[in-house]
């Protein structure tokens, strides 16, 4: 057998034996607690690996906080509850008005590869306007923290 063949064999199984010692965290933004429900976001996924090799008790442990962290960094804020950015964000996602009478919830769904280990954490309620200026063609979508409608996203003049 000759020099290259082994050099290329053991390529091979060094390569083989780094696929065979990772793990990926699949991580969405559903709006409910389905995995069919509707999806917000495909965030990216998080891959664990090892030299040697990595469990799935190890990565099935780590997924739901990373997934839970990998979704805030997505909205660029914090979680349950959700912060104005993060709130500012999933309002953008949506891309419509979502009134207290029909809140929308967030779930991080995470599933770990090859260990059928899934679930969802909660992220959060959203509300949301939209505002629309005359004459201007752009609409804003704005978080509507408290998912009242008594508050008004702009103040009003006079208005206590």
């Amino acid at each position: 057998m000759s020099s290259a063949m082994i050099h290329f064999g053991l390529v091979f199984l060094m390569f083989a034996m780094v696929q065979a010692n990772r793990r990926t965290c699949f991580c969405e933004i559903r709006t409910g607690t389905s995995s069919t429900s509707p999806l917000l976001a495909d965030v990216d996924d998080i891959v664990y690996r090892h030299w040697f090799h990595y469990s799935c008790r190890t990565a099935a442990s780590r997924c739901p906080d990373d997934c839970r962290n990998a979704a805030a960094r997505f909205l660029d804020g914090s979680t349950n509850p959700l912060d104005v950015k993060a709130g500012t964000t999933a309002c953008e996602q949506l891309g419509r008005t979502v009134t207290p009478e029909n809140r929308v919830h967030l779930y991080a769904h995470y599933k770990t590869s090859s260990c059928g280990h899934a679930g969802h954490t909660y992220l959060g309620e959203v509300c949301c306007w939209k505002l629309q200026f005359r004459g201007l063609n752009q609409i804003l979508y704005l978080f509507n923290q408290s998912c009242d409608d008594e508050e008004f996203p702009i103040p009003i003049i006079g208005k206590k």
